[in-house]
């Protein structure tokens, strides 16, 4: 038997072997994935309490805590070379609202283009509930932006401060691509060498927005730990439910082939 591929790799629908008692039909073994969820679902679970703690201390204390202040100040006092400093500035700037919704937009289209039509659906609902859920916890803690008063700040923005939306966002976004193109439909694809730099774009992305945004004095350190966070906690919960809907989509087609296949041997 080949080996397996991991569950969420394969094109949707696709079938290595008819399922068994002990075997999904990708091949893996049921008893280590079912291992496999519950050690997920505990790690997801202390993700979340984590966040829901440091939202709930951070809506009781607004202000910047101990040492977020002169972090902020050493990242702004730090001499960039201009090039590096354009580049955070741009991953930061790339991810306000408008730009954004043009990205999504454009991501869409170009997985309806290809007839990924899963992968699109998939996308554009964990953008549309991360983001959501990211406004409501923001809306709870209602932490004010930092003040101009204390560091350089770029924009005077009114909207919470905790979690970091651009942090949630890009972790959300790029990383639901970037989960995406390594998927075998995705992979299979002729042109697929041609994704590799949108994906090191992807990751650059990621790891730089936390970072500019306090360097533009946008945010405290603890709201862009908490975008990172509150990023990763829905990119997961989507992840692995699209690994679950594709699993279930392999086993019901591999019962129809041996249900078809039976047919034949039935009426002789």
């Amino acid at each position: 038997m080949s080996q397996a591929q991991p569950l969420g790799m394969e094109p949707p629908g696709s079938v290595q072997h008819a399922p068994t008692a002990t075997e999904t039909a990708g091949g893996e073994d049921r008893r280590g994935a079912y291992v496999r969820h519950i050690v997920e679902a505990a790690l997801w679970l202390l993700g979340a309490i984590v966040l829901a703690t440091g939202g709930y201390l951070t809506h009781l204390h607004k202000g910047p805590w101990p040492g977020e202040l002169e972090f902020s100040r050493w990242t702004q006092s730090v001499q960039y070379w201009p090039w590096f400093h354009a580049v955070l500035t741009f991953f930061s700037s790339f991810n306000d609202v408008p730009p954004s919704i043009i990205a999504t937009v454009v991501a869409v289209l170009f997985f309806l283009i290809m007839r990924w039509f899963r992968q699109a659906l998939f996308f554009a609902l964990t953008i549309i509930y991360g983001n959501g859920i990211n406004i409501l916890i923001g809306a709870y803690v209602d932490r004010p932006r930092p003040s101009e008063h204390l560091i350089h700040v770029t924009q005077k923005l009114s909207v919470n401060s905790f979690p970091s939306g651009h942090t949630e966002h890009d972790v959300v976004f790029y990383g639901t691509l970037l989960y995406l193109s390594f998927t075998k439909s995705v992979r299979n694809w002729r042109y697929y060498r041609y994704l590799i730099p949108l994906q090191i774009f992807a990751l650059c992305a990621i790891l730089c927005i936390g970072y500019s945004r306090v360097l533009e004095g946008e945010h405290w350190l603890t709201d862009v730990l908490g975008g990172y966070l509150s990023g990763l906690l829905w990119l997961f919960l989507f992840i692995f439910i699209y690994r679950l809907d594709t699993q279930q989509q392999a086993e019901r087609k591999a019962n129809r082939q041996v249900k078809t296949q039976a047919e034949p041997h039935i009426q002789a």
